[in-house]
């Protein structure tokens, strides 16, 4: 069993040892416990960016299950946008946009569920034949294996170039990118990249 934080778009490592464990969605963090929940980073010709949620009731002394997206910014043209110009001419783009912007435009409330529903997601276009569980005991989570956290820090170009090519020749690599960096890349083997290297 593996109790997995919740993310936004989280990075290809957070999928790396899934495998065929049970995934428990973890609801009971508290909000200083991830620095990714509402965030995500992405790449362009540029190099690394990173793009936010807006949320409301955001205090260290939260839970994450509590906090609530702030729709009075249009973000998710924002985001889409980001999407669109870091990855638009990557090949798989056209096939996984509208999927994703699907569960964007759903309109959630609260941060946690729009995190749950993009994971599901990408369970499913990573082939993953798992569905997340939400834990709703405060208890469970003292017997955890492990809680999966992202990593990201700023890289450049270079790197970026370097990380996408060792994982191509599937060598040992750290991938600190959005799930969807790889996705728009490998498209339907981006699931067999993450299990088998």
């Amino acid at each position: 069993m593996i109790f997995v934080q919740p993310a936004y778009l989280p990075s290809v490592n957070y999928f790396k040892d899934f495998n065929d464990n049970d995934l428990v969605y973890n609801i009971n963090l508290g909000l200083d416990e991830s620095d990714y929940f509402d965030e995500t980073y992405m790449s362009n010709d540029n190099g690394v960016f990173k793009v936010k949620v807006p949320t409301t009731n955001k205090n260290k002394s939260n839970f994450q299950r509590d906090i609530k997206i702030d729709y009075n910014n249009n973000w998710i043209k924002s985001h889409t946008h980001s999407l669109q110009s870091a990855y638009g001419k990557f090949p798989y783009f056209i096939f996984y946009l509208d999927p994703i912007l699907n569960v964007l435009n759903t309109n959630h409330t609260f941060m946690i569920d729009l995190n749950y529903d993009l994971l599901s997601l990408f369970l499913e276009l990573l082939n993953y034949d798992q569905k997340p569980v939400k834990n709703t005991s405060d208890n469970i989570i003292n017997n955890k294996k492990t809680i999966l956290k992202s990593n990201n820090s700023l890289m450049s170009v270079d790197n970026i170039v370097k990380m996408r090519g060792d994982f191509l020749l599937g060598k040992n690599f750290d991938y600190r990118l959005s799930v969807v960096d790889l996705l728009f890349l490998k498209g339907p083997e981006t699931g067999y990249y993450i299990r088998n290297f």
